[in-house]
């Protein structure tokens, strides 16, 4: 096994496909269809990174912990995840909507493992970055501040999620051609390393103390829990013990989000498992999430998920029949 190519083609077991035209033409697509996931695998190499687009539909709860040789072709994987739900372990990250996933590949836990949970969409896009491309920019860095490249890539995680996000959607809209697509590919991939480094040379150590950290997390864990009322601001600043200033600056500080934008997401992400695991009306999963208006609620589904709550169904049947390959 010599190439990533063939490494792909072996771990899942099927042939590139020929005749979808889903994403950009100069990469290599692998149209997946089983018990556990209906989808699309694509991927754009070089010798310094490797563009990928995981566009998967998951039938069945899939836990996966084959990676082995993964290390032989990238040293860190940095994904975009679009729409996601589940979970990886050791180290863990959640499989969420609008968040990084970070894989340190050449220091990979023997037990590290991956969770995404049964009737659920999985769209991310990634750049792995090869040994060669990480030695280049960020040796340096590495050798001045004392620290590991894991440590700029990790430590970096939350506070680039909304530069990264432009950046990953224009990749997955991408349908130049060649040479166009190489010169465009080639320069997301070092623009989204130069803003890892960028946020890792800026970064101020967060100045929270270890009491408000404490007060956030009961924030965000009772937006969570009543993600579908209303809350006050005045009923988070008294279970924070902070002023509205301060509560609304820490926040941000802390979760990269507003605490508005935080609610948002919450009600979208479970409006989405809604539509895919009941046979509620749309307008009833917009009123049990949250909104009285829909058509509030469809223009905030927009905004988090790039399509219209009416189209994800719609998406789920063509995720299902990604191409004509399997037909004779």
């Amino acid at each position: 096994m010599n190439s990533y190519y063939e490494f792909v083609k072996n771990y899942l077991g099927v042939n590139e496909c020929e005749k979808s035209i889903k994403y950009c033409d100069i990469g290599h697509t692998f149209c997946i269809s089983n018990d556990t996931m209906e989808g699309i695998y694509w991927f754009y190499e070089t010798e310094n990174f490797i563009v990928n687009i995981h566009d998967f539909f998951i039938k069945k709860e899939m836990l996966n912990s084959n990676y082995s040789n993964l290390n032989k072709f990238i040293s860190f994987c940095s994904s975009y995840i679009i729409t996601a739900n589940g979970e990886s372990f050791n180290p863990y990250q959640t499989l969420s909507s609008n968040s990084l996933y970070i894989l340190d590949v050449d220091n990979l836990d023997k037990n590290y493992r991956f969770l995404l949970h049964a009737n659920s969409l999985y769209l991310s896009v990634g750049i792995n970055f090869k040994k060669q491309m990480v030695d280049n920019y960020l040796t340096s860095i590495k050798r001045e501040k004392n620290v590991s490249y894991s440590d700029i890539f990790l430590n970096t995680n939350a506070f680039i999620t909304n530069s990264i996000e432009p950046l990953a959607k224009d990749i997955l809209s991408c349908k130049m051609k060649s040479p166009a697509a190489n010169i465009f590919f080639d320069a997301k991939a070092k623009e989204w390393i130069s803003i890892i480094i960028d946020a890792f040379l800026n970064k101020k150590e967060l100045s929270i103390s270890i009491e408000d950290d404490k007060a956030l997390e009961n924030v965000a864990n009772y937006l969570d829990d009543h993600y579908a009322l209303d809350v006050s601001q005045e009923i988070l600043e008294s279970i924070s013990m902070m002023s509205g200033t301060k509560l609304k600056k820490l926040f941000k500080q802390k979760y990269q989000s507003s605490i508005t934008e935080y609610t948002q997401r919450r009600r979208v992400n479970i409006a989405e498992t809604l539509i895919l695991n009941s046979s509620l009306k749309i307008r009833d999963i917009s009123e049990a999430v949250g909104y009285s208006s829909h058509s509030k609620f469809s223009a905030c589904f927009k905004k988090y998920k790039g399509v219209y709550p009416s189209e994800i169904k719609k998406n789920v049947k063509k995720i299902s029949s990604p191409c004509k390959c399997k037909e004779k």
